[in-house]
């Protein structure tokens, strides 16, 4: 069991965390559980994936 704050670490503090500890399978949880948590992106056609990809394209130059 460990002793760490998963929910007092940010994504980028949590994902390193696991990358570094993979053995640790509560953290790997606690990282799923917060991803499944985020809203997804579907889409069906390519012309719709085209465009998610443009939108975060734009969004990463602003």
């Amino acid at each position: 069991m460990s002793n760490q704050n998963y929910q007092a670490m940010s994504d980028e503090q949590l994902r390193d965390y696991v990358r570094y500890h993979p053995q640790d399978i509560e953290a790997f949880h606690a990282l799923m559980d917060r991803l499944a948590q985020r809203p997804g992106v579907l889409c069906t056609t390519d012309e719709e994936i085209e465009a998610e990809l443009r939108r975060r394209i734009q969004a990463k130059q602003d």
